[in-house]
């Protein structure tokens, strides 16, 4: 048992509370008191303390919508539209997916700790990224993505798809949770869908789908037309219609609990009440959205439909820093109020995501979780989130399931990169090429 406290514990509730000079008592198991820090210290009084001043504490973030697997590009892939940038990933997709992955998905899981994330939604296309995320001190909602909209192939995408779905399973503990993603409308077969959303119904999986994310895919689904027909032709040399139209493949996830919807950034009314019908999720991603698609989701469309942060990957992003995505909504809403956006934007990280399911996470209340993060803080005397927002670069302290895990995962990321570096001049010296890399 410990007890830390801070200027500001930030509750995350539904009135957004905050507790001056609060403190938190927790155990691995959860928490079991918060108040008073001083009163808390009396209290529990042979329990290691410690209080950190100009801090808040708030429940660790949830980045719901990250493509590790993506994590080596690096200019590579065109930004501006979303046509010229799906062109260019599959062009460039070996590359990739290719040699030193590894690392730039290790480098991505400590940018994501870094920005105190304690849980992420993590899209997984291949596989590649199962046991970097699984043995990582992150909680992982694990989805594997189902593509394919080629009919003959239905049979080996779907087993292939299975074998992923059973081998994240087989990782399935209270820091990893298997789920299933669909990849959009444009990309996967009626059939491959029915199947796929059917296990998803029969194992009680969350699901998430990229949904009406731009224009073009749009223009797909209402009419087969525009750049996807020319897509199909240029890279499978088929003619292709729309599988669905927008409310045909909204429906087919009737029925379903724990569903998130990505992007939809072009959904008008009816798809959005559609969506808040069904109790879904929207997940937004501000700075792939704008260098993809050149736009923001609208806040004031959604209603009351619970909408969720992601960073997308490094496929769409320059980083995946949760807080860098925080500061860059902040500045695209511009009419609205800036302490409520920042208030907004804080819950969309962490209460809206986990509010209704069976995980207690996302609000620091007795019997949740023991994961939250620490940031520094200007001095002041309330606390304001647009103050979190607009200064806190990246987290002090980062605890999951009680244990402070920001300091050991930098100590094992530079052993990491040691170890990496040793062993590539140790391969150099044998192939007789130590001369080239003697500065090292």
């Amino acid at each position: 048992m410990q007890i830390i406290g801070a200027d500001f514990v930030v509750l995350c509730d539904e009135k957004f509370s905050v507790i001056k000079k609060g403190g938190i008592c927790f155990d691995t198991r959860g928490i079991l008191e918060i108040g008073d820090y001083v009163e808390l210290c009396a209290k529990y009084a042979e329990s290691k303390n410690e209080y950190f001043a100009s801090c808040a504490i708030t429940p660790a973030l949830a980045n719901m919508h990250l493509h590790l697997e993506f994590s080596k590009n690096v200019g590579i892939l065109h930004f501006g539209d979303f046509g010229d940038w799906l062109d260019s990933v599959l062009l460039e997709r070996e590359h990739l997916m290719g040699e030193d992955l590894q690392t730039a998905m290790q480098d991505g899981i400590l940018e994501c700790l870094k920005s105190g994330v304690g849980f992420v939604g993590a899209i997984s296309s291949y596989g590649a990224d199962l046991e970097i995320l699984a043995n990582s001190p992150l909680r992982v909602m694990y989805f594997n993505e189902a593509i394919g909209s080629n009919i003959e192939a239905l049979d080996v995408l779907y087993q292939n798809f299975l074998v992923r779905l059973n081998d994240s399973k087989a990782k399935k503990s209270t820091h990893f949770i298997p789920a299933i993603a669909v990849h959009s409308p444009y990309s996967v077969h009626p059939k491959l869908l029915e199947k796929v959303l059917e296990v998803a119904k029969k194992e009680n999986l969350p699901v998430s789908a990229h949904f009406l994310e731009s224009k073009a895919e749009r223009e797909w689904l209402e009419s087969s037309s525009g750049y996807f027909q020319g897509f199909y032709e240029r890279f499978f040399k088929k003619t292709m219609c729309s599988f669905y139209s927008t409310e045909s493949f909204l429906e087919a996830f009737s029925g379903l609990k724990n569903v998130y919807f990505t992007h939809c950034l072009e959904a008008n009314d009816k798809i959005l009440a559609k969506i808040k019908e069904q109790k879904a999720r929207i997940i937004t991603c501000p700075k792939s959205n704008r260098l993809l698609n050149n736009k923001f989701l609208d806040l004031s469309t959604l209603d009351g439909i619970l909408l969720c942060l992601g960073t997308d990957g490094k496929s769409s992003n320059d980083s995946l820093s949760l807080l860098d995505e925080l500061r860059i909504a902040l500045f695209a809403y511009a009419n609205r109020p800036l302490e409520t956006l920042a208030r907004e934007l804080l819950l969309s990280v962490t209460r809206n995501v986990f509010l209704d399911s069976v995980l207690p996470l996302g609000e620091l209340k007795v019997g949740n979780f023991s994961d939250f993060a620490v940031f520094k803080l200007p001095q002041s005397k309330e606390f304001l989130a647009q103050n979190l927002i607009l200064y806190a670069k990246e987290a002090h302290k980062l605890y999951i399931a009680g244990e402070e895990v920001l300091g050991l995962a930098l100590q094992k990321a530079l052993e990491k990169r040691l170890e990496s570096k040793a062993e590539k001049l140790e391969n150099s010296k044998q192939r007789g090429e130590y001369g080239k890399i003697s500065n090292f």
